[in-house]
């Protein structure tokens, strides 16, 4: 549960980035989830990587210089990191599960997570 939990922090994250720094997350994430979909096997995928590395890519997309393509990915990553982590020790979880289960019939749990 705090795997997806962090996972949806971080796309929290991501959606406060201002529009510019978002689009160019983004391209690279598609980018990089792109050549998962096509790779059988971890080497076809480091292969996809080495041949069209992300930065490279969105270095020649958004006509900037590689090296600003990654340090700018980098500190977009630092970010959001920062950001997440910040949330996750605001994060406060409440166990509805008993007051649930005397309406309703259910082993499932019930869960208010605040964040």
């Amino acid at each position: 549960m705090k795997e997806s939990l962090y996972k949806y922090l971080i796309k929290c994250s991501v959606a406060e980035l201002p529009p510019e720094k978002q689009l160019f997350y983004h391209f690279i994430q598609d980018m990089e989830y792109a050549f998962e979909e096509q790779a059988e096997s971890p080497e076809q995928y480091f292969d996809l990587l080495v041949k069209h590395h992300p930065y490279v890519q969105a270095a020649k997309h958004f006509h900037i210089p590689v090296e600003t393509a990654r340090d700018l990915m980098l500190e977009i990553e630092q970010e959001i990191k920062k950001e997440a982590d910040n949330r996750i020790q605001r994060v406060f979880w409440v166990d509805y599960t008993k007051q649930v289960s005397e309406i309703e019939r259910s082993d499932q749990q019930y869960f208010f997570i605040g964040v």
